[in-house]
């Protein structure tokens, strides 16, 4: 958990049909362990997710939270469930044909913690941004204009957009992210511990930036994080995570203001806040760990299966 966040209440909430544009149900998925057994790193999670709605899937490193993620982009095959986008099945196995390809990844994009590593260190900001346009069938003056409303979009300005990824900042770099995740129009933006790695100053922009693209552009988000903060000013829904189960699911500012599993109750204990007792976090942990054999399924205080 981070500690104190200058977003301390919900954001403005916008409103959406209720309408799915994504559904998750029942994702599985199990690793080999070199001694024998296999890990359950996700165990039947399922939620919905309406159109220009956002849910948070948060837990603590290792809850399966980042595997549910790319689960529903693709990049982790599932042992079983669905993930239904726009009332269309996603199929576990890309897709052969370009076009097909490309139709896939405008459901779904993705935005990563680390976004140095998904840039090409070759090409300035705009350069990645008309590359990813003119692959998706933008004509090329098209995409001059669309690469300069998306820097606009995100905050980019002149200087930015004419330098490479070494040359901007952290926060700068998310930026470009998120305008080349946006570059194909997706469905849904899948978050993943998008501002972990940022200043806490930079969270909030960023953070503010994503709550008036979700207003703008009407994009489902799905913002998996720790941080409960972050969570709470972002999120209308809430499902928390603990050893590859579901431990608690609802609006997020139920879950967070009045948790009924006692894990929950130990992640909020668990940030610092004025007034704030080390001794009242680690009981609250002494608690969630007594009880994690029930209330989430035969076998959840483990997450191995024979």
């Amino acid at each position: 958990m981070t500690g104190t966040h200058p977003l301390h209440g919900p954001a403005h909430r916008p409103v959406h049909d209720g309408t799915p544009v994504l559904v998750a149900e029942g994702l599985a998925k199990t690793y080999p362990l070199p001694g024998g057994g296999r890990h359950r790193a996700a165990d039947r999670i399922s939620f919905t997710l309406p159109r220009g709605g956002s849910i948070g899937i948060v837990g603590e490193s290792g809850s399966g939270k980042t595997t549910v993620a790319r689960m529903l982009v693709g990049l982790v095959r599932p042992d079983a469930g669905t993930v239904t986008v726009d009332g269309h099945a996603r199929t576990p196995r890309t897709p052969r044909g370009r076009a097909a390809r490309l139709a896939r990844a405008r459901d779904i994009q993705m935005v990563f913690q680390d976004p140095y590593v998904s840039l090409d260190p070759r090409l300035t900001a705009r350069q990645c941004l008309h590359t990813a346009l003119r692959l998706h069938g933008a004509a090329p003056r098209h995409a001059e204009l669309r690469a300069t409303e998306l820097l606009g979009l995100v905050g980019l300005g002149t200087r930015e957009a004419d330098a490479r990824p070494h040359g901007l900042s952290g926060g700068q770099r998310q930026r470009l992210a998120i305008a080349r995740a946006l570059a194909v129009d997706p469905k849904v933006l899948v978050l993943d511990e998008a501002v972990a790695a940022l200043d806490v100053s930079i969270q909030a922009q960023i953070l503010q930036l994503l709550a008036e693209i979700r207003r703008d552009t009407g994009v489902a988000l799905v913002f998996v994080s720790h941080d409960l903060a972050v969570v709470r000013h972002l999120t209308d829904e809430t499902l928390v995570m603990r050893r590859g189960q579901t431990v608690e699911q609802g609006p997020t500012e139920q879950v967070l203001a009045a948790p009924a599993a006692p894990y929950t109750r130990a992640l909020l204990a668990a940030v610092p806040h004025p007034g704030w007792d080390p001794a009242t976090a680690t009981a609250a942990a002494a608690v969630a760990g007594a009880g994690s054999g029930s209330g989430a399924g035969s076998g959840a205080g483990s997450g191995v299966t024979a």
